[in-house]
């Protein structure tokens, strides 16, 4: 399998919303994340109206089928809305999810590195959230991600970059 990782265009906007219900950890043994779920405005926030100023991402695509595999995108949060792992205003914060079909094959990590590459031109640091319980913390440590906040089982991390 040949997978190819591209910048997020217009189109694949009704794409995220399915990305960003598998986004949300489910321990191993619970029922899947219900769909409506993501229309929660706490939720709904990480892809409503994106697009905006410092708002970037990329989806991997298999080379063969044509088919999404995996997204990871950034919000930068200008106004009054913020996400869970919200640093401050000029840190954009990151959400990503591989479908699981697809997930122990390193498309996440190819996700994480070429989207933290395009943003360490462009930003000094990203952030995310992250349940204590999910496999991915280790992801993120490997990628430089470091933990800056605990509260109720989550962890806000960030990914400083060298200038």
């Amino acid at each position: 399998m040949s997978v190819r990782v591209r910048a997020l265009e217009a189109a694949d906007a009704p794409l995220l919303w399915d990305y960003l219900r598998l986004s949300i950890f489910v321990r191993p043994g619970d029922p899947p994340t219900p769909a409506d779920l993501v229309y929660r405005p706490e939720i709904a926030c990480y892809v409503a109206d994106r697009g905006g100023y410092g708002d970037d991402g990329m989806l991997a695509v298999d080379d063969a089928t044509g088919a999404d595999m995996g997204a990871a995108w950034l919000r930068l949060w200008p106004g009054m809305e913020t996400g869970d792992g919200f640093v401050d205003r000029s840190t954009p914060e990151l959400a990503i999810a591989v479908r699981p079909a697809h997930r122990g094959r390193g498309i996440g990590a190819c996700l994480l590195n070429t989207l933290l590459d395009r943003a360490s031109q462009r930003h000094r640091a990203v952030s995310l959230s992250v349940s204590l319980e999910n496999p991915a913390v280790a992801l993120y440590q490997r990628h430089g991600f470091r933990a800056i906040a605990e509260s109720s089982g989550t962890l806000v991390m960030r990914c400083t970059f060298a200038r």
